[in-house]
């Protein structure tokens, strides 16, 4: 391993801010957060960089619910998105546009960090 190489760990809103019933993923993602956090030290001297990146409410077809009416559908995303401080869900892109700042010569000094994007919920 040496310089430039970037390990970028992907977590949750949810790491910090559970829900009922996610106990398994919201554990895991918390788990990443520290994984990230101890291998930004042991990498440290190897010239590798580690941090991660904690979305909320991001557009997939995660939020696809099976058997709901279009309607029924919209009113689903509706109240999510008024739980989010931004009253809206986040784009892929805006994501991604975290992971390309993390790989660049700009965040040369950034590891063992957790980004959050995700429209304020995590302030919440």
């Amino acid at each position: 391993m040496g310089k430039d190489i970037n390990i970028i760990n992907l977590s949750s809103v949810g790491a910090t801010h559970p829900g009922v019933n996610l106990s398994m993923y919201v554990g895991a993602k918390a788990a990443i957060e520290n994984f990230t956090r101890v291998w930004a030290l042991e990498l440290a001297d190897k010239g590798v960089r580690v941090n991660a990146i904690a979305p909320g409410a991001i557009r997939t077809n995660i939020w696809n619910v099976p058997g709901l009416t279009k309607e029924e559908s919209q009113k689903h995303e509706d109240s999510i998105a008024r739980t989010i401080p931004f009253k809206r869900f986040g784009r892929p892109e805006e994501v991604a546009n975290v992971a390309m700042f993390l790989v660049s010569d700009e965040a040369s000094y950034v590891s063992g960090s957790v980004y959050a994007v995700d429209g304020g919920q995590g302030a919440l």
